[in-house]
C-alpha cells in the first residue's frame, strides 16, 4: 500500500506538467539519463516503436487522452517497470519509466530499497529535493528517487519536453 501511494505521488508530480503544452519537436535521439533493461537502452524523448519491438509483448497496456500533448498517452507494463509515452505528430515518444519492484536497477546500479547514500555516491550531490523526492537532471531527462527512512521507495526516469 505504501509503494502504491508513493507511485501515485510521483505520477501526480509528473501529471502536474499537464498545464504546459510545449513539447519537444525534434526527432533526434535524446541524451541524458537512460534506462537499460536486458541490453535494451531506453532514452527519454526517444521514439517508442523500435523500443517496443525489442521489449516484446507487455504484461499490461493502458491508454488515455493526453492533457499535456496532442493525442494519447500510453502505459506499457513489463516485468519490473512501466513505460509511459506521449504522442506528438502521430508518433509516440518515451515520457517516463517507473520502477515497480527491485528486479530492475538503474544503469548506475540503484534499485528500490537502496540506501540514500548509495544514490548520492552514484549520482552526486547536485540534486533538487522536494519533500522526500531527490531529482537529478541531465540534458533532456530527469531521474527521481523517493526516499523514506533513508531507503529508495520509488524510482522514475522522466522526459523534459519543454
Amino acid at each position: 500500500m505504501k509503494k502504491l501511494s508513493l507511485l501515485l505521488t510521483i505520477l501526480l508530480l509528473f501529471l502536474a506538467g499537464c498545464s504546459n503544452s510545449s513539447a519537444q519537436t525534434s526527432t533526434t535521439k535524446a541524451k541524458g539519463y537512460v534506462f537499460v533493461n536486458n541490453g535494451i537502452t531506453i532514452a527519454m524523448n526517444e521514439k517508442t516503436a523500435p523500443i517496443l519491438k525489442k521489449l516484446g509483448e507487455p504484461k499490461d497496456y493502458f491508454e488515455a487522452k493526453s492533457c499535456a500533448f496532442q493525442g494519447m498517452e500510453k502505459t506499457y507494463t513489463f516485468n519490473g517497470f512501466e513505460l509511459h509515452t506521449y504522442e506528438m505528430d502521430k508518433v509516440d515518444y518515451v515520457a517516463s519509466i517507473i520502477f515497480l519492484d527491485d528486479s530492475v536497477s538503474t544503469k548506475e546500479g540503484i534499485s528500490l530499497n537502496a540506501d540514500l547514500n548509495d544514490v548520492i555516491k552514484a549520482y552526486g550531490d547536485k540534486y533538487t529535493k522536494k519533500l522526500s523526492l531527490y531529482t537529478y537532471q541531465l540534458e533532456k531527462s530527469k531521474i527521481s528517487f523517493m526516499i523514506e527512512n533513508n531507503k529508495v521507495t520509488s524510482i522514475e526516469y522522466m522526459a523534459i519536453t519543454e
